[in-house]
């Protein structure tokens, strides 16, 4: 019997590299203090929007689906990025919480 092409048995330092840059980025906006940003959506993004946004990013940093033996060291982190995402989307879901996180956000240097 004919053997294929041996597959890789450890762990991707590529895919390690890409998920410990991805939380890097989402870690500088979190220390940005901007909702709007760190949900990757625009001051004016409508409810159905900022909710795809957070439910789309509360997916992507799941830690058990991001997070692997490698990567384990950046638990703490990403638990931070969740914590920030549903603060985030607690504020700008409610009209009025909203229009003041953004003229905070906006009267700030």
């Amino acid at each position: 019997r004919e053997s294929g092409p041996e597959l890789p048995t450890g762990p991707d330092p590529v895919e390690e590299q890409a998920i410990r840059e991805r939380v890097r980025v989402r870690m500088a906006l979190v220390k940005e203090a901007d909702y709007f940003a760190l949900l990757g959506i625009s001051r004016d993004a409508t409810s159905y929007e900022l909710k795809r946004a957070y439910l789309d990013l509360r997916r992507a940093f799941e830690p058990a689906r991001l997070l692997t033996a490698a990567t384990a060291d950046l638990h703490e982190q990403v638990t931070l990025i969740l914590e920030v995402a549903e603060e985030a989307f607690e504020i700008l879901r409610d009209p009025h919480r909203r229009e003041r996180y953004r003229r905070a956000i906006d009267a700030s240097p």
